[in-house]
């Protein structure tokens, strides 16, 4: 198991920091589309009401949407991006009022999978679109990921007392900390290599704000497998799961990394 989740992440790192640091907004819309689109379709199959023909393909059709929007319109017309795919669910499900016997659950579902997946992945390319944007993403790779990494070793060496049982039994009090712990030492190597960044004193923050969001979707992203009745969300990515299983914690990482740095004035776009 742990021999297979090393390969799997040397091979994700191959991958993504060379698009991160020369792929620009166009690696960065590329990679959100790509593992966007395969988070969609591993949640669909999983949702009742989106299983069959057309619930699947529909709502990987408007994550692709999502994407592109979040790449094309400025930064200010965010919102209208927000407002309006759900929408465009509402007139999808209008028009095939006949197909869709199901409507409540289809339009709701499909609302839910693209706000859970597409909208918050979609943040990274704005993320990338501030000042040292590929640093940022950099940071938030490596301080969630340093973070898994330390709550899965602190969890099997030193895991004793249940962090939330109810939801998923295998997490620790004792993982959560090895988590944050290795979250502030990914920080601190990120550090090492952009001096450019903003001082330890602002990125201590900008790591305990990952050190918040990091293990909350991680644990949704479990509430939601047991109420669904799955233990994974897929098996594309060996040793770890489907891209969901991977992605839980950057989900709401994303999107609360790049509104602290809009709204503390870290950062600002180019």
């Amino acid at each position: 198991m742990l021999r297979d989740r090393l390969i799997t992440a040397g091979i994700l790192i191959v991958i993504l920091v060379p698009l991160v640091m020369f792929g620009g907004s166009e690696g960065i819309a590329l990679l959100v589309a790509v593992l966007g689109s395969v988070g969609l379709w591993e949640l669909c199959r999983a949702l009742p009401a989106l299983r069959d023909f057309p619930g699947k393909e529909l709502t990987l059709v408007l994550g692709l949407f999502v994407v592109a929007a979040f790449y094309v319109v400025p930064v200010d017309g965010t919102g209208a991006v927000l407002c309006g795919f759900p929408l465009v669910v509402m007139l999808i499900h209008l028009v095939l009022y006949h197909r869709v016997e199901r409507t409540v659950e289809s339009a709701s579902q499909m609302i839910f999978a693209l706000a859970y997946v597409a909208v918050p992945l979609s943040h990274a390319i704005l993320l990338q679109r501030l000042e040292m944007g590929y640093a940022w993403v950099l940071l938030l790779l490596v301080v969630i990921c340093f973070g898994d990494t330390g709550a899965y070793f602190a969890g099997r060496a030193f895991g004793k007392h249940r962090l939330a049982p109810s939801v998923s039994p295998s997490k620790t009090i004792e993982g959560l900390a090895g988590c944050i712990a290795a979250n502030f030492v990914g920080m601190i190597c990120v550090k090492a290599v952009f001096w450019d960044l903003p001082s330890f004193r602002q990125l201590f923050w900008v790591t305990v704000v990952l050190a918040i969001a990091g293990p909350f979707g991680d644990l949704f992203a479990s509430m939601l497998k047991r109420r669904l009745g799955v233990k994974d969300f897929g098996s594309v990515m060996r040793g770890h799961g489907g891209v969901l299983d991977r992605a839980d914690s950057l989900i709401p990482a994303i999107p609360a990394l790049y509104y602290y740095l809009i709204f503390s004035g870290i950062a600002s776009p180019r």
